[in-house]
């Protein structure tokens, strides 16, 4: 695994050695997909396309999530966790599908 100075594994279009990682090597860990939309997929890696593999602890949120990804906490975010809208403090499970997009609005 290529791991860079902070810990954090590169994401990957179909090799698992080069996922994001956010987890310590001794504690429990998860993996879920990000999907990133609109002005969001600047936080693509450069290359990369479509759904973006991230590990995390176990116990991680959301929020947790976005820190890795690199989004600040004040960002204006709309989150959907499995197909339903969610918020920061919501958990993650294992192989979770996450969608980040920008907020909707208008009338």
């Amino acid at each position: 695994m290529a791991v860079t100075a902070c810990g954090i594994l590169r994401p990957y279009p179909s090799d698992m050695s080069q996922m994001k990682n956010s987890a310590s090597p001794d504690v429990g860990t998860i993996t879920v997909s990000v999907t990133f939309f609109a002005d969001l997929r600047r936080f693509l890696p450069r290359g990369a396309d479509g759904p973006q593999p991230y590990r995390l602890t176990s116990n991680a949120t959301l929020g947790d999530l976005l820190a890795t990804i690199g989004i600040k906490p004040d960002a204006d975010v709309t989150l959907a966790l499995d197909g339903e809208l969610a918020e920061r403090d919501t958990p993650l499970r294992d192989g979770a599908d996450v969608m980040l997009l920008s907020p909707m609005e208008g009338g």
